[in-house]
């Protein structure tokens, strides 16, 4: 196959290290393999553009603490609390209801087979209640699982505005969807390929009934990667509206399906809940999980959509079942990683610690960058996680101590790709520290952090430099900057950051990004085969020869370090493939 032909889709990979579906190829075939015609094949992966999560979103939603019982009169309370508490000013803005607003679908829907409000808890209306929140200064959110209500199947509704019925679009009556409030029983699978037009109306009644709420933001929960077609329908439902809703899915997403995630919605829950079901809304073992489970999302978060944690419970001091030092270290991670801020606490009864807390707005800033960090060393009692501020060449650099014990946490420049001094700013306490030169030390308590901006002087040495591809003139680069291990490299257009500065070492034929070698995937010889980033080794599928004519070979496998495709846009992934003479298997390491 010459260069000048676009590489074919390749096989997934093999579950001893995870393959990452970056490549649109990739996600189109899977899409038309489980969906059919009804599932239209995927376009180049990007965030969601509907014009909302530029920055990652911040407000409050009702379930960590009002959980199983939201009300007109409970909701309308947090709506005024954000706002004579400062939040709002801050740039808190969103005020989600969660799940228990509506009455069973089993029985109970609206004549065109969509849920009932239930009444009891809502007396005025769920327009009243957005209207309300928007009075404040604020937006409204509300929940919704996928499917339709069996109640609508069992009374054939109409589907507004056609001719097409309810039973139109249901096949299978004996399994069901996810539903947290009336679990199975409540919801039918929606069959996408029976009546595509049908079951499209169906959806966009849905959101248009959203809409004349005035709902800014859904939260669509119990999404699987059986749901793929619901959430790619949904999306187009939502968008047809009329109104800018922001699309939220839960939880627990598939990172493997990372990029159509991020194609058709504004944000993920990349884990479970938060909250622990005990005495307290949460404890640290459910705080530091995160720890694990950010780096590898890092990849796609960009502005439009945003990696979900899940509530920030910060508010009412350790009655949410943290120390002051875990209180500080969630806000740090939420906020160095750019996740949405969300809080679970009650906003009526707010501690003055926390509320200083969440309305420091230089902390507030790190998060919105929209600069996800990661960390140096991911599993180690003691961490450092950074992100790099294309703008003004700083660094967001958190210090994290997650071990029982006081200890002391390093954060090494070469670790961050740079060498010489640099200037130190604690962001919590707005304070310079000076200069450090080639580190910065401090000693945490046991759950205690640090966060800090830190600005490399002038005249600073680089680790590495670009590898610059000879076809597009595009660089090697690490997806937003990621060093989770068996995430494929790309090019991307050159921009000085560290996650493009390659370092090739001639005696121990490596090259390197961010501490991290390129490796052929899973010892693959193949042509196609993903070239990552993973651990170094010293393993022969991460050993290559830099050779005279700009190629770059790799030693296991004889083949080019090649980019897929024949024009190597933004986010082309490179990989392994049969020497040519083509542009994209030719390289410059500057």
């Amino acid at each position: 196959m010459t260069s000048s032909t676009p590489h074919p889709p390749r096989p997934l990979h093999s579950p001893r290290r995870r393959g990452w579906w970056a490549l649109p190829a990739v996600a189109a075939l899977v899409a038309s393999v489980l969906y059919g015609t009804a599932f239209s094949a995927a376009p180049a992966a990007h965030a969601e553009s509907n014009g909302v999560a530029v920055t990652p979103q911040s407000g409050w939603s009702s379930w960590s603490f009002v959980r199983k019982n939201p009300t007109e009169a409970n909701i309308e309370a947090q709506a005024d609390a954000m706002a004579s508490t400062g939040l709002v000013k801050h740039g808190f803005s969103y005020v989600n209801i969660d799940d228990f607003y509506y009455l069973s679908p089993h029985s109970n829907v609206d004549t065109y087979g969509r849920w009932v409000i239930d009444t009891a808890k809502f007396p005025h209306g769920m327009k009243a209640v957005g209207d309300y929140i928007h009075g404040k200064g604020e937006k409204f959110g509300m929940y919704l699982t996928p499917g339709i209500p069996v109640g609508a199947y069992d009374k054939n509704t109409p589907i507004e505005g056609t001719s097409y019925h309810a039973r139109d679009i249901v096949s299978d009556t004996t399994h069901y969807e996810k539903n947290y409030n009336f679990a199975n029983g409540a919801m039918y699978f929606i069959d996408w390929n029976k009546n595509p037009a049908a079951a499209q109306a169906f959806v966009n009644s849905w959101a248009d009934l959203l809409a004349s709420y005035g709902a800014d933001y859904l939260k669509m929960d119990g999404v699987g990667t059986s749901d793929k077609a619901d959430v790619q329908h949904w999306s187009q439902a939502l968008n047809q509206s009329g109104r800018t809703i922001h699309f939220q899915l839960s939880n627990s997403l598939d990172i493997n399906q990372g990029a159509f995630w991020k194609q058709y919605a504004n944000g993920w829950r990349i884990d479970g809940d938060v909250e622990c079901y005990c005495s307290t809304l949460t404890n640290w073992n459910n705080v530091s999980k995160r720890f694990n489970d950010l780096p590898g999302w890092v990849q796609y978060d960009a502005s439009g959509g945003w990696g979900d944690p899940d509530s920030v419970d910060i508010g009412n001091g350790a009655t949410n079942g943290l120390t002051v030092d875990e209180r500080r270290t969630e806000m740090t991670l939420w906020s160095i990683a750019s996740a949405p801020l969300v809080l679970g606490s009650d906003m009526t009864h707010m501690d003055s610690g926390d509320l200083a807390l969440l309305t420091n707005d230089e902390v507030l800033a790190v998060d919105r960058s929209g600069h996800p960090a990661h960390p140096v060393k991911q599993g180690a009692q003691q961490q450092t996680w950074w992100s790099y501020n294309n703008s003004d060449g700083s660094y967001n650099v958190a210090l994290f101590n997650l071990a029982g014990s006081t200890a002391n946490v390093t954060a090494n420049w070469s670790d961050l790709g740079f060498t010489g001094s640099a200037t130190v700013r604690d962001v919590w306490s707005h304070t310079d520290l000076g200069t450090s030169s080639g580190a910065f030390t401090a000693s945490l308590s046991t759950h205690g952090s640090r966060l800090l901006r830190v600005t490399p002087a002038a005249g600073h040495g680089t680790i590495g430099t670009p590898l610059v591809s000879k076809l597009s003139g595009r660089c090697a680069d690490s997806p937003q900057a990621t060093t989770y291990n068996a995430v494929q490299l790309q090019v991307w257009g050159c921009n000085g950051a560290p996650n493009q500065n390659v370092a090739y070492s001639a005696s121990a034929k490596t090259l390197s990004l961010e501490g991290k070698c390129f490796d052929a995937h899973d010892n693959q010889t193949t042509a196609g085969t993903h070239v990552e980033i993973y651990d170094c080794n010293g393993g022969d599928n991460q050993k290559w020869n830099k050779n005279s004519d700009g190629t770059i070979t790799g030693v296991q496998s004889g083949l080019c370090l090649d980019v897929t495709g024949t024009t190597n846009p933004n986010g082309s992934g490179l990989e392994l493939w049969t020497c040519n003479g083509g542009q994209n298997q030719q390289w410059t390491l500057k």
